[in-house]
């Protein structure tokens, strides 16, 4: 168990000295990272109930992130209108989750954010504007809905279809900006 005034007495004192910043060594902070580490478990300890599914599937989360920030890969080989399989993680309610497929549709200048419109694996071959079947793949469709701006980080590797990294082919392209003006615009 952690001494509450011991963590106490160490950040009351982490600001200002006599009115400058203090400087920490590498101990002080490795024994504030420590007791910091500790609290969260007993707090976490105290909050997870361990027989509800969807808090094991929140630590669960909160861990591959740990990793997925801890990741390297290279930017220079995402491209626009690919296909890769992209870490939708641990979200709240009924907003995606999990790995899945979805399209490079735009990127930042420095290649590290993504806006990445999902795939489901299934064809709707419904008349919703926001949803627009992808004809280069078998039973897929693009859920523009979902689109969403991530790090590249969470962009694991292509996805591959009949032994080929997966493109959008121009047709689809067009369709998806077509139904992203009607999306975004309310055309019908």
């Amino acid at each position: 168990m952690i001494c509450k005034n011991t963590i106490r007495k160490i950040l009351n004192g982490l600001v200002y000295l006599k009115g400058k910043f203090l400087k920490i060594n590498n101990k002080e902070f490795s024994t504030i990272l420590k007791l910091l580490k500790e609290s969260l478990i007993q707090k976490l300890d105290e909050k997870i109930d361990y027989k509800n599914i969807e808090d094991i599937k929140y630590l669960k989360w909160c861990y591959d992130k740990l990793l997925l920030n801890s990741r390297t890969i290279n930017i220079s080989t995402l491209k626009t209108s690919s296909i890769c399989w992209v870490d939708f993680g641990q979200n709240v309610g009924s907003e995606l989750r999990k790995l899945r497929p979805a399209i490079l549709w735009r990127s930042s200048s420095d290649k590290k954010m993504w806006t990445v419109i999902p795939l489901s694996s299934k064809c709707y071959n419904d008349k919703y504007y926001f949803h627009c079947d992808i004809m280069g793949l078998p039973c897929s469709t693009a859920k523009l809905e979902s689109m969403a701006n991530f790090s590249y980080k969470r962009i694991r590797e292509p996805f591959f279809y009949n032994k080929k990294i997966a493109h959008l082919s121009k047709d689809d392209y067009t369709n998806i900006l077509l139904s992203l003006k009607k999306y975004y615009t309310f055309e019908e």
